[in-house]
């Protein structure tokens, strides 16, 4: 699905999961941490300095998406701060597993938001890999202030969704309407109908209460194959998604 990975996030906007572009929280700085265990998290995220203040990120996120189609998943990360030079990230053993730092121009310019993913082996691999728990983000601002944050990951997945036409069915593309099985506890739907080789993606973001989908038929053209994607996207912010294809009528 990555021709929509970017995409999903919208659904999270709209539904309140991650913060609005231009209505984030203005983070409060404090003088010194508030325990023990911030300090030492502290110094493992920046090299045992603990000078200056402390800024929160933001807003950081972990999830699963899941494929249920191609049976793998993946971990994606997604987090913002004020400029900075360096963040790494924490598991909850607080052991460091991913490290990044600006160098060079960027490090001169600072860097702000970042989203991520790794690769997709098995559900089972994946979450192996990553247990559930809590991961902490620090890091330091070009203003020499100390980021940190934490993001709860879980490896609760929602059922995946069933949907119609999704095995290379003709359509009428007048006609065209996707369909699929509601899910209890859904936080939201995103539907994405894309075409490579046209370059066309749909992607369109829906209300947990929402079970249908007419694709545009200024969207679709004739005799042409789609691939389509049904996302169901969990309170977690977990993503278990559904893959199929349908063919236009000439």
């Amino acid at each position: 699905m990555k021709n929509s990975h970017y995409l999903w996030c919208i659904v999270l906007l709209l539904s309140g999961l991650i913060p609005m572009a231009g209505c984030k929280k203005q983070p409060t700085k404090t003088e010194a941490p508030t325990s023990a265990d911030e300090q030492a998290l502290l110094k493992s995220g920046d090299d045992n300095d603990v000078s200056g203040a402390q800024v929160p990120f933001a807003f950081q996120y972990m999830w699963i998406e899941y494929n249920s189609t191609a049976d793998d998943a993946g971990i994606q990360v997604y987090f913002d701060a004020e400029a900075w030079k360096r963040v790494k990230i924490l598991d909850p053993g607080a052991k460091e597993i991913l490290e990044f730092e600006a160098a060079r121009n960027f490090k001169e310019l600072g860097l702000t938001e970042l989203r991520f993913e790794s690769a997709e082996p098995s559900p089972a691999e994946t979450m192996a890999l990553f247990p559930p728990g809590t991961y902490k983000f620090v890091g330091r601002t070009l203003k020499g202030d100390r980021l940190i944050g934490s993001a709860t990951l879980s490896h609760d997945l929602l059922p995946p969704p069933v949907f119609s036409p999704s095995k290379g069915e003709l359509v009428d593309r007048n006609k065209t309407v996707l369909m699929w099985n509601p899910i209890p506890g859904v936080a939201g739907y995103q539907v994405t109908v894309s075409n490579d080789e046209l370059g066309v993606v749909l992607a369109v973001d829906l209300l947990p209460a929402v079970t249908s989908l007419q694709v545009p038929p200024t969207f679709l053209t004739p005799n042409t194959q789609y691939n389509a994607e049904v996302l169901a996207i969990a309170p977690n912010r977990n993503v278990t998604l559904t893959e199929g294809t349908f063919t236009t009528l000439p």
